[in-house]
Formats: C-alpha cells, sequence, structure tokens
C-alpha cells in the first residue's frame, strides 16, 4: 500500500526530529517516545535496610516528563510506590517535586533557587510542615526530613555508601550527585531539600493522577535495564501558571529519606528548532507535489 502524502510528511517530521534530538548536549534529557525522560536505572543506587539491591524500596530508575495539552505528565520508574512504604513505623517515600525555572542561568544552583522554586506535592504522604495539601506551590522554599526518616545528612556520605557497593560515582539523572548544581549540599550542612518548607498554593495547579492506561497510550517508557523485585510505575499531571508556561527548568526528585534523588532536564522544542521542522516538512510536501505533477506530464 503507497504511503499518503500526509503520512511521508510526518515521516519526514519524526526523522528530523528524532536527528535533532539525538544531537542535542548530553547533559538534556533524553527524548523517548515524545517523553523528556531521566534514566537512574544504571545500578541499585537507592538504598534499603539490606544494602544497594534489587530489594531496595528506595530506588528511582528513571522519571519523565511529557507536556499533553494545558498539563505537564510525570511519569515515575521506582521500586516505591507514590504512597510510600512504611519503614521502623514511619511511613517513608517520595518527597515533593522541585522545578527551577532559573536554570540554566549561568551560576544558578539549587540553593540559589530557594524561594523561588516551583514545587508540586503529589504524594499523599509526604513529610511536611502542618497539612500541606497536593498542588502546585510558587515561590518554594524546601527543607530536609531525611533525619525524620533514617536518611542520609547529606550527599557526600550517600555517595560513598553507593559507590562502595556499586563501585562508581551515583548518577542522579541527568546529572552526577557532585554537580556544582547542588553545592553546598554535597558536604557537610546543610541537607539536600526534599520536602516544600513554605510556598503559595496555586488554586489551579491541582494535582491528579495518571492511570495505567494513560501512561501507555502516552507510550511511557518502561523497559529499565534493572531487575527490581517492587517495580512501580505511576504518574501524576499538574498545571502550572500562564508565566512558567513554555519555559525549561530542571527538576528535583528524592525520597524524604534522601536514599536516592533524581535530576530531570526537559528538552521543549525551541521555536528555531520547531521552524526547522516546519520548513523540513514544508519542503518534504512540496517535493511530492512535484514528483507527482512530473508523473502526470510525463503520462
Amino acid at each position: 500500500m503507497k504511503k499518503s502524502v500526509l503520512q511521508k510528511v510526518l515521516s519526514a517530521v519524526v526523522i528530523s526530529l528524532g536527528a535533532i534530538a539525538s544531537s542535542l548536549p548530553a547533559q538534556a534529557g533524553t527524548i523517548i517516545s515524545g517523553w523528556n525522560y531521566a534514566r537512574d536505572d544504571y545500578s541499585y543506587d537507592g538504598s534499603g535496610p539490606s544494602g544497594f539491591n534489587a530489594d531496595s524500596r528506595w530506588d528511582i530508575y528513571g522519571v519523565g516528563f511529557k507536556t499533553v495539552g494545558n498539563e505537564i505528565w510525570v511519569g515515575i520508574n521506582s521500586s516505591n510506590s507514590i504512597n510510600g512504604v512504611t519503614y521502623n513505623n514511619n511511613n517513608v517515600g517520595f518527597g515533593d517535586l522541585f522545578l527551577d525555572f532559573n536554570n540554566p542561568v549561568s551560576g544558578s544552583s539549587f540553593q540559589a533557587a530557594q524561594g523561588s522554586l516551583v514545587g508540586v506535592r503529589f504524594a499523599p504522604n509526604a513529610d511536611g510542615i502542618g497539612t500541606t495539601p497536593l498542588g502546585v506551590y510558587t515561590n518554594v522554599t524546601g527543607k530536609s526530613v531525611a533525619g525524620n526518616n533514617s536518611g542520609y545528612p547529606n550527599l557526600k556520605d550517600y555517595n560513598d555508601r553507593a559507590k562502595s557497593a556499586t563501585g562508581s560515582d551515583s548518577r542522579f539523572g541527568d546529572l552526577l550527585w557532585s554537580n556544582p548544581y547542588y553545592a553546598p549540599y554535597t558536604s557537610g550542612s546543610p541537607s539536600l531539600p526534599n520536602v516544600i518548607d513554605s510556598g503559595t498554593r496555586f488554586n489551579n495547579g491541582n494535582v491528579r493522577n495518571l492511570s495505567s492506561l494513560e501512561l501507555a497510550d502516552s507510550l511511557f517508557p518502561t523497559q529499565i535495564n534493572l531487575t527490581s523485585s517492587n517495580p512501580n510505575t505511576f504518574g501524576f499531571a499538574f498545571t502550572l501558571p500562564d508565566s512558567y508556561k513554555g519555559k525549561q527548568f530542571l527538576a528535583t526528585l528524592g525520597f524524604d529519606c534522601s536514599n536516592d534523588t533524581v535530576s530531570v532536564r526537559p528538552v521543549p522544542v525551541p521555536p528555531a528548532i520547531a521552524g526547522i521542522l516546519a520548513a523540513g516538512a514544508l519542503g518534504g510536501l512540496r517535493a511530492v507535489r512535484r514528483k507527482k505533477q512530473n508523473k502526470a506530464v510525463e503520462a
């Protein structure tokens, strides 16, 4: 069966987008099936009571972002669930998601962004002051609750244990744990913030859970390089204030015990690239039309 003109044009667009995506800087998030996905399944770098292995309940294998309509979708592959798990009579699970829209400004850091972060509370049992409801928060300052959850005091202590077990330095998804962006949390104190301490709740920024069908239909990547004893794939969606939409950010997500953390650098298609794709598609359409016209003349 011959392809239609539209199919040929769409194929050209997809091929062009894939070629451009694969040429983006290594620090950028990997684009997989339309998801800006940060892998963290290079080794078991999330620790549990029995160490760094497939049985740990605090290991993040990958986090992805995707824009769907007016929503931002987040998909997570992990050994933990959105509800957390019980350890020492305490619920220990995911902290809050932090979005830094100051990045990639030269010299920016997670510490410098405190007070201007966007925070997303999506896990119903996340630790925090008072009864912070689920939702999107602006002008956020974070805090660490690792000490309350039998966690690591700083990132160096965490990496020393992880490196001893895995033989290599831990990656935080798109960044290394030692990236200057996370200084001064890499050694000594203070500890890396992992939950919202203060901020202003955005009234329309409600968070909703994504169904397994929605994740499957959106082609969220579920294949990982590690075999987990407790595989969990889940997701959630939220909306941002209009002033943030379309802007690039660096995301940080970890457990409230700081046993694993992942950074994700989404790569939205810039206007320049969009223009190139549109021009390529238009050129492809014209070429197909010219070919048809030439055949008609020859006939």
